[in-house]
């Protein structure tokens, strides 16, 4: 093999090498951004919501935007008349029983299995937002329910949380539920307005996606190896050949 031919045969090795690794870098770069999923946090604010008792768990089922599927980030806006109390975040998959109103069925499945709790979070006086970062939990659906629970209350105290629409992001049935001491579920209207809790959720996509991806690089860059090896077997040939 001659001076020219090996050097063309190192500068397309070179060239296929650098592709690869552009490639996994994209992918990389891809898996490292965060998509908003669900956004229900514009103006105007219609008002704000907590049950008849506001010890009772409470949230909104949400169906999320994209394809992005573990939640990084979660967001959710309040009001508390008191800086006294707490508040436990959970997301529950719609997993549960069939829900029925008088008897008839909705068509929704009640929350159920535990996706994620939070610690309980201090309360602030005044429209204020709890924020969640750093979390990476895995949803097995393109829904759920996010809830919140207020514990340790003053008696007096007025906590709810804020309610807008419609959603930038994402959908939100027009209802929220409502797990009243007995623990069945039920759906719950909020009179004279749309019942969408005011909530911003963030992820990123699934490791099996990336994975996925990386192992069609793999593939393209085994190919592009093989190639060629293929390349300057044909140019040897070619050479001796000659000689």
């Amino acid at each position: 093999m001659n001076a020219d031919m090996r050097t063309r045969t190192r500068t397309n090795s070179i060239k296929g090498l650098v592709c690869a690794i552009a490639a996994l870098a994209t992918i990389a770069t891809a898996y490292a951004q965060s998509e908003v999923i669900y956004d229900n946090s514009s103006d105007p604010i219609l008002g704000t919501f907590v049950p008849e008792d506001s010890g009772f768990e409470f949230g909104d089922q949400v169906t999320f935007a994209g394809t992005e599927r573990v939640v990084t980030e979660f967001r959710l806006e309040y009001f508390s008349s008191e800086a006294t109390g707490n508040a436990v975040i959970r997301f529950r998959a719609n997993d549960g029983a069939a829900d029925f109103q008088d008897g008839a069925p909705t068509n929704q499945l009640e929350p159920s299995t535990l996706l994620y709790q939070s610690d309980p979070i201090a309360l602030q006086a005044d429209f204020n937002q709890i924020e969640i970062t750093g979390l990476s939990v895995p949803v097995p659906a393109d829904w759920f329910t996010f809830t919140i629970e207020f514990t340790d209350l003053a008696g007096a105290q007025n906590v709810g949380l804020l309610i807008r629409n419609p959603p930038d992001v994402g959908v939100s049935f027009d209802d929220v539920w409502v797990r009243p001491a007995d623990g069945d579920w039920a759906l719950r209207q909020i009179p004279l307005t749309t019942a969408n809790l005011a909530a911003q959720i963030v992820a990123v996509p699934e490791p099996g996606t990336v994975a996925l991806a990386l192992l069609g690089v793999g593939s393209l860059f085994g190919f592009m190896r093989r190639r060629r090896r293929s390349e300057e077997r044909r140019v040897g040939k070619e050479c001796r050949s000659r000689w």
